[in-house]
């Protein structure tokens, strides 16, 4: 058998886990926010895949039957793709370690968010929306198939109308000045106003926040929100 056929095979039996990896696993995350920079990562993905199943392939210079090429070329990408999986997952639980002692942990996440909310007005209200991504970012995603992190928000209350949402923000601001509450607008469904202390985090710093929350005073039904799966 000619070499670039060998190569050609072992390349097609590492579409296999790729392509069954994409119907299963990684479709619904591509599809947040396609853009074409995200879709290029994804290209690169499988042309290095697709690259690694020839070369394997290769390397078995004895082997001469195409289904055993073709199975050879399968090995080395669904071991990388099994990987990438393992590493997308986040594991909901915060380090006991850090939550002992929220105050000092939310220096840096209240310090972050403050920035841009030093011009903060409490009339405006916002919209749940996902994080921007840079051009960098989005190959990124799409060449580990990686879902947004920052997608998690604390909400201290819900409310049908909106100038009660004006008024918890208020008794917010009276209690404390460690937060810097907003009025989100109803999202999907639930057409209530939502009043949040912190938005586009991920899942650790939201936790942090939500017990530094309820330990300065707030309400202690204070939860965490994100994006619901569609």
């Amino acid at each position: 058998m000619k070499t670039y056929k060998k190569i050609l095979i072992g390349g097609l039996g590492a579409l296999t886990p790729i392509i069954m990896n994409l119907l299963v696993v990684e479709l619904e995350v591509l599809l947040v926010k396609l853009t074409f920079f995200i879709i290029l990562g994804y290209a690169i993905r499988v042309m290095v895949l697709f690259y690694l199943g020839g070369i394997v392939a290769f390397l078995h210079k004895d082997e001469k039957s195409p289904v055993k090429i073709f199975e050879l070329g399968i090995v080395a990408p669904a071991l990388i793709t099994a990987l990438l999986n393992a590493a997308q997952i986040e594991v909901p639980k915060v380090n006991l370690q850090t939550t002992s002692n929220p105050s000092s942990s939310m220096i840096f996440i209240s310090s972050a968010y403050a920035q841009t909310s030093s011009k903060q007005d409490t009339t405006k209200i916002k919209n749940f929306s996902m994080p921007e991504e840079t051009k960098i970012q989005q190959i990124w995603r799409g060449l580990f198939a990686r879902s947004p992190r920052k997608v998690w928000f604390v909400i201290v209350s819900k409310h049908s109308k909106l100038e009660d949402a004006h008024k918890q923000i208020q008794q917010i601001l009276d209690k404390t000045k460690e937060f810097k509450p907003e009025i989100y607008a109803p999202y999907g469904d639930d057409k209530r106003y939502s009043v949040v202390i912190g938005a586009n985090l991920i899942y650790r710093e939201a936790t942090i926040m939500q017990k530094k929350a309820i330990k300065d005073g707030l309400p202690k039904d204070t939860s965490l929100w994100t994006f619901p799966n569609e």
